[in-house]
Formats: structure tokens, sequence, C-alpha cells
């Protein structure tokens, strides 16, 4: 247990100076899964993830519960779930719609709220505060004024992660403190993305894809990342705080996709070189009545924490905005429901639990920055897991 307390506090001092490695890089995006139960929640209860989860959330988890999960999936589609989009969508899947009809129908699509999507898969063994899993991440969303002069901008990642975590009670306080390294690939669109107009267009019309994109180029390359993070609970009442992508620079290479076809060989290495912007996220939740039939848990998080203190004491009324809020409610141990608040979008969600089956659906809004403009984009996510 000494030997695993030092090794993390080795590895948090390193996170903690890492920063300092990272001055000058061209910083990417973090890459973050669409958990249906997180993005029921406002995109919060990261800080206080368990099991797999605590693989890509807090690592502290990692020394809740042991856990092996054998298949957990989530699906997302970025789409504003009114019944008439919903309609407009099967019709166009089920082939009742003309080309000229869903071009006009992903004109409004795209212009409303963009549109895209996504899908998130993990498996992973917790056992003694010891964390084995594999995560891949893939999102793509086009945007525009309209489906002609729209952009896409597409992401993956896949993760190898070992993690650890320790526990130790401090008089009536339960400390947590955990470490994951990953190494990963990262692959995605270059810097100015794709022109989508073309893709679309070839799509609607069965044409062939490959020699529209075939010119359009990727950047990949290997990385190596640490997440850190700690939660002390005292009673119901818990505070955690967590960091996330913590790495120094990685080479990416760009490649076109006919290169990426000619040598049946993804882009890797390279010259050009990139970072990860770190997450720091810090948390709050309240648990009632656990073992009830009707067991209440609120979160409250915030990413960058720091930054709310700037809002004191005359721009108060902006810090809900900038934070994440969650409710989940338990019912007869088998369904859940869930409502949260992303930086002031409503998310909903609901959950089954029958015995190692895990499924969740969620609909969300999320707060975006595109070129230093604030919007706003929606969407459903779907998620089945099979976890003992």
């Amino acid at each position: 247990m000494n030997l695993r307390l030092n090794t993390i506090a080795a590895i948090i001092l390193f996170v903690v100076f890492s920063p300092i490695t990272l001055i000058a890089q061209t910083n990417l995006t973090s890459l973050l899964p669409k958990n249906a139960r997180s993005m029921a929640l406002g995109g919060s209860s990261l800080v206080f993830a368990e099991g797999c989860d605590a693989l890509w959330g807090n690592p502290a988890g990692l020394s809740r519960k042991k856990s092996l999960t054998l298949f957990d999936s989530s699906t997302w589609a970025y789409i504003m779930p009114t019944p008439l989009n919903i309609q407009n969508l099967a019709a166009i899947l089920n082939k009742e719609k003309s080309s000229e009809e869903i071009t006009a129908i992903l004109d409004d699509f795209v212009a409303e709220n963009g549109i895209g999507g996504g899908e998130y898969f993990q498996f992973g063994w917790i056992d003694d505060g010891i964390g084995l899993g594999i995560t891949s991440i893939s999102d793509a969303v086009a945007t525009g004024s309209d489906l002609a002069n729209s952009v896409l901008d597409a992401r993956s990642q896949i993760n190898a992660v070992i993690g650890m975590g320790w526990l130790t009670h401090l008089g009536p306080f339960e400390a947590r403190l955990g470490v994951n390294v990953r190494g990963f690939y990262r692959i995605e669109t270059s810097s100015d993305g794709w022109e989508f107009g073309p893709i679309s267009e070839a799509l609607i019309s069965n044409a062939d894809i490959y020699s529209v994109i075939q010119t359009d180029k990727l950047m990949g390359g290997l990385g190596f990342a640490i997440d850190a993070g700690g939660t002390l609970a005292f009673g119901p009442f818990s505070v955690g705080l967590m960091v996330r992508d913590l790495a120094d620079r990685f080479a990416m290479k760009e490649s076109s996709i006919k290169e990426i076809a000619d040598k049946y060989m993804v882009p890797m290495g390279g010259l050009d070189y990139y970072t990860i912007s770190p997450i720091y996220t810090a948390g709050f939740s309240l648990a009632l009545d656990q073992d009830s039939l009707l067991p209440v848990t609120l979160f409250v998080e915030a990413d960058d924490p720091l930054s709310l203190f700037s809002l004191l004491p005359s721009n108060i009324q902006e810090i809900p905005s900038k934070m994440h809020f969650g409710l989940e409610i338990g019912i007869l141990k088998f369904s859940t429901l869930r409502i949260g608040f992303n930086q002031g979008c409503f998310s909903a969600g609901v959950g089954i639990h029958l015995l190692f089956l895990d499924l969740n659906a969620a609909m969300f809004t999320e707060p975006l920055d595109i070129a230093g403009s604030k919007t706003k984009r929606s969407g459903l996510v779907l998620q089945g897991a099979i976890k003992f």
C-alpha cells in the first residue's frame, strides 16, 4: 500500500510540474466521450466516476470497487431533438425523400445545430485499486451556413490505460487518490477541416466518395498523457479535484487519404509537434439515502475552477453559466432518472440496470465557442454496457 501511495505521489508531482514543458506548443482540444449518464447530468459526475469510467474520469474512483466491463458503448448524434427533425431524419434513413428534399432538410440541420455524431467504446478491469482498459473515441461534426458551405471536423483517439487508486481514512474523512497513465494514437482532419458540401453531395447521389476525399488530409500521431485526481468524503458529502490530459508534446504527421490508401498506413511521426490542452475540474457531490429504494445524488462541477474567482464580486451572476449541475434519482434499484444543466444548457436522461446489463439514454445541449462566437449544439446519446 505504501508503495502504491509513493508511486501515485511521484506521478502527481510530475503532473504538477509537467505544464512547464507545454509552453510554445500548438494546442489541440481534449477529446472526451459523451457518456450517456454524464451528458444527462449536464456533463457532471466525472470527478466522482467509478469502475471503468474512472479510466477516463477521475482515477481516484479506481479505489472504490472491483469491476469487469466487457462492453460499454455510447453512440451520439448531433441533431436538435424536435419532433419534426426526428421525423425528417427517419424519412431520410428510410429513403422516403428525394435528393432535393434531403438537401433542404440537411441545410436546416447544419445551419441550426451542425450535423454529425460520434461513438465511444471501452472495456476494462478494476481490482484492488488497479485498473487496465482500452477506450476508443470518435467525433465528427459539420458546421456552416448551409450544406454547400459547411466544414467537417473529425477526430478519433484510441487510448490504452493503466491506472491505480489508493484509499485511506483520516479520522472521519475518507480520502482517495488516483493516477492514470495513457498511451494514445490520435488522428483528425487537417486544421482547416474538410469541405463537407462535395462529400454530402456524393453521399446523397450515391457517387464515389473516395474520388471526392482522396486529396483531403488527416494528421495523426502517438502520444502519452497522465490523468490524476483525488476526492475527500465526509458522510454523504464529497469534494474532488482532477486534471486530465497532462502531457508533453507529441509529433503528428499529415497524409492525404490517397497516401493512406496506397500505403495501408495511417499517418504517424512527423516533424510538427502538438499538445493537448489539459482540463482541470473541481466538484462537489451530496449522496442521500443510497441504500433506500429512492437514492438521490447531486453533482456540482466546474472546469477551470480558478477562473470563477475572476467573476467575483461584480459578475457573480455568471458563475452558474460556467458550471455543470446534475441530479440523479434512483427508482426501485433498477431504474434512474437524471436531469442536468451544462453551463446553462438543459439535459435529461434515463437509465435501466438489469443484472449485468446497463442501458442509458440522454438528450443534451452543450455550449460551444467557435472562432470566439458563443453558440449551442444539441444531440441525443444512447449507451449500452455489460458490467460485472
